[in-house]
């Protein structure tokens, strides 16, 4: 299954419905959805049919063709309201190329606040998984998904990770952070530039290598690490804000769900409810507002806020005390 051989318009897969139809919906309901799953719950025999998939993407060029599209659209895809619509059709449209091999691919996200702490100790970045920092003066990477290999885009050269901070990169956002950031962000001018400048920032410049480039989709933790800010994204947008999308766009001007996606030339629209349209997936049920808040000490700290603190920076946690 060449690049060559599939370079198609996305196909209307007809699948639908979750829920009712919203008054700004102009697409069919799907009439099933398949599941993103967070990457460590996936099955061995999920993760072994997966690495085989990426395996033969990496064979048939599909690597290096992500790579470039994000490196020809990146001024027009980051910085504005473009980020979240243009990455949800982005990863959409690498997930519709990995079913082209087998239909039960559904790209995985990586819960990042997970491990926010200690981020280099983190499982996803074993030898298991999709391996760990590079090593020697090329930063070649040598264990996990991607050991060995030969990137070849924008030119070749060793798949390579530099993480930051000589190896151990300082923590991350917290789930806390983050899910305080869902709830209190009032538009898309609030949220996007919050999660593109926090969260999605620190973990291309952490990871190093390949994800601090243009070229980041290069590392399958690009398609891990966008899967979970659009799963962030899907949260805010549940969160009273389903059809919200103001700021400016690439040129400057009022955006709109009305609005071109950046060199998909589809609506925002189009990609604005899951379950309707092509969007026929949905995430595992873990949404950080539902995160038992006894399992860390900062949790436990929220929990002796006052009411009024609470309910400023926890709206969704405070209704639920």
């Amino acid at each position: 299954m060449k690049l060559s051989s599939i370079l198609l318009p996305a196909v209307a897969i007809g699948l639908a419905a979750i829920g009712g139809t919203d008054a700004q919906q102009n697409q069919p309901a799907c009439s099933s959805v398949y599941t993103r799953k967070e990457l460590l719950s996936l099955t061995a025999s999920e993760w072994n049919l997966y690495k085989a998939i990426l395996t033969a993407m990496q064979r048939d060029g599909w690597f290096q063709w992500f790579a470039y599209l994000h490196r020809t659209w990146f001024g027009q895809i980051h910085g504005h309201s473009q980020f979240f619509p243009f990455h949800r059709r982005f990863v959409h449209e690498w997930e519709r190329v990995g079913r082209q091999y087998n239909g039960a691919f559904a790209q995985p996200y990586w819960d990042e606040m997970r491990d926010y702490r200690t981020p280099a100790s983190s499982q996803v970045l074993t030898s298991n998984w999709v391996g760990g920092n590079g090593q020697g003066a090329n930063f070649c990477v040598q264990n996990g998904l991607q050991a060995g290999w030969t990137m070849t885009y924008p030119n070749s050269h060793c798949f390579s990770r530099n993480f930051r901070n000589n190896g151990n990169p300082t923590s991350w956002y917290s789930p806390e952070y983050i899910s305080s950031f869902v709830q209190t962000s009032a538009n898309m001018a609030a949220f996007r530039p919050g999660i593109e400048f926090s969260l999605h920032g620190i973990v291309h410049l952490d990871i190093g290598g390949e994800m601090s480039q243009p070229t980041s989709p290069n590392d399958w933790i690009f398609m891990l690490h966008h899967a979970n800010l659009d799963r962030l994204w899907w949260q805010w947008q549940n969160n009273g804000h389903m059809w919200a999308m103001d700021g400016p766009n690439a040129d400057g001007s009022p955006i709109s769900i009305d609005s071109s996606i950046s060199y998909f030339n589809e609506p925002i629209r189009s990609v604005m409810q899951l379950g309707y349209g092509n969007m026929c997936f949905q995430y595992a049920s873990n949404p950080i507002r539902r995160r038992d808040l006894d399992t860390t000490a900062e949790s436990r700290l929220i929990n002796k806020l006052p009411q009024d603190m609470l309910t400023k920076w926890f709206p969704d946690m405070a209704k639920e005390m």
